[in-house]
């Protein structure tokens, strides 16, 4: 029996990137239900969606500064009106301030699935975010960790009901068969020279945890810089990507740290590239020596290229890299570590390959757009089906005698 369509309220806190969400959003249109989708500020991910034909709506909930209070709560109750008049059956919220502006919402219509999903957990390194979180937590009907690790931690925290669903993406877009030539080329690089490559932007963060070591891990990469030059004195290293958001001094001081190691002539920054499909065709590894992880679309998008990888043990890289496998894991800040795994995968390019070809081969199943959004639907009816039949206190509804 076919099933009528839903209507999908979905927010996210970011205003740029955000493919991931985009994909999602796309995906449950394409589905045949109706979604609107609620962003904190205009900008190029609101014209992604408005030319995708999903309805838009820009709410500035975001802030953190005591002065931004008001208009916070101003939004809060304008995302509250939203719902009530779009009527949705699903209140889905992605990233911390987009799921707390949903709890509250959802109180406010309480006939639609709250439904939370954390693209990451950094923000639980903050005693006072971690608090807002798990202490709302309660709230939702169901909350998707992005990843297995993701999913336990707030299993554990004691949250009611826990999926996994990863972030798809188009994975039949990625065409293996893409030349380097173009970025070889454009940084001199002869048809043996190895080149070993991370795609990441840059988080600057006041959190103490990162102090020292940002999320995804630059310290960690460049610390390795010197140590694979002793072992493939020939290598070049790229840093691909820049800062998301910030005044740029992130990004100087990663500069200043090559410098200080003595390679800031074999490390380039990139910057931004919109060519990426280039840039990983162009490369030979693709390291990923986050702190914190999801499934890491950057690792996702190098393995449907066939490349060989080296990732940190954390979150949810092994989710998508399996040690020994399709790449290999080396602890997570440990720059020898990372250096030898580099230099391992450089010296067998048969090995790489195979690593490469294998890792391929299970994105394309574990990361297809279609399938990750199938399986949001299907967690959406489950839980619709379940909040209709015996709410939200977990006891079956008493079901009304005919007269």
């Amino acid at each position: 029996m076919t099933r009528p369509p839903l209507r999908i309220l979905q927010v996210t806190a970011a205003s740029a990137g955000g493919d991931w969400f985009l994909g999602q959003v796309s995906g449950l249109a394409c589905r045949g239900h109706t979604v609107c989708a609620v962003l904190p500020a205009d900008g190029p991910l609101a014209g992604r969606l408005r030319a995708a034909g999903i309805r838009t709506e820009v709410i500035p909930f975001r802030g953190k500064r005591p002065g931004e209070i008001p208009r916070i709560a101003a939004a809060e109750a304008r995302l509250t009106r939203l719902a009530r008049e779009f009527q949705p059956d699903v209140i889905h919220g992605h990233l911390l301030k987009a799921v707390l502006c949903c709890r509250g919402a959802g109180l406010g219509f309480p006939r639609a699935l709250r439904v939370s999903q954390l693209p990451g957990t950094v923000h639980l390194h903050s005693p006072l975010l971690r608090a807002a979180d798990l202490g709302t937590m309660r709230l939702d009907d169901l909350v998707i960790g992005s990843c297995q690790a993701i999913a336990s931690q707030y299993r554990a925290a004691g949250a009611r009901r826990v999926a996994v669903s990863y972030y798809g993406c188009d994975v039949h877009a990625i065409n293996p068969a893409t030349p380097g030539h173009a970025f070889r080329h454009e940084f001199g690089l002869g048809p043996g020279t190895p080149a070993v490559g991370m795609v990441a932007h840059m988080y600057p963060t006041r959190l103490h945890a990162f102090r020292d070591i940002g999320v995804k891990g630059h310290e960690v990469f460049l610390d390795a810089a010197p140590l694979l030059l002793r072992q493939a004195p020939a290598a070049r290293l790229f840093v691909v990507g820049d800062e998301f958001s910030g005044d740029g001094s992130y990004r100087r001081a990663l500069e200043a740290r090559a410098a200080a190691l003595g390679v800031a002539g074999r490390v380039v920054f990139s910057g931004h590239r919109a060519d990426v499909a280039g840039v990983l065709a162009g490369l030979d590894v693709v390291v990923c020596p986050s702190v914190s992880e999801s499934a890491s679309y950057a690792l996702v998008e190098a393995l449907l290229m066939g490349k060989g990888v080296v990732a940190s043990a954390v979150g949810g890289l092994p989710d998508t890299v399996q040690h020994g496998e399709t790449g290999l894991l080396v602890p997570p800040a440990d720059p020898a570590a990372l250096a030898a795994a580099m230099a391992s995968l450089l010296a067998d390019p048969v090995q790489r390959a195979a690593m490469g070809q294998l890792g391929r081969e299970r994105c394309l199943r574990q990361f297809d757009l279609r399938a990750t959004v199938a399986g949001v639907e299907a967690l959406y009816r489950d839980g619709l089906d379940r909040l209709r039949r015996v709410g939200r206190s977990g006891r079956l509804r008493k079901q009304r005698c005919p007269r």
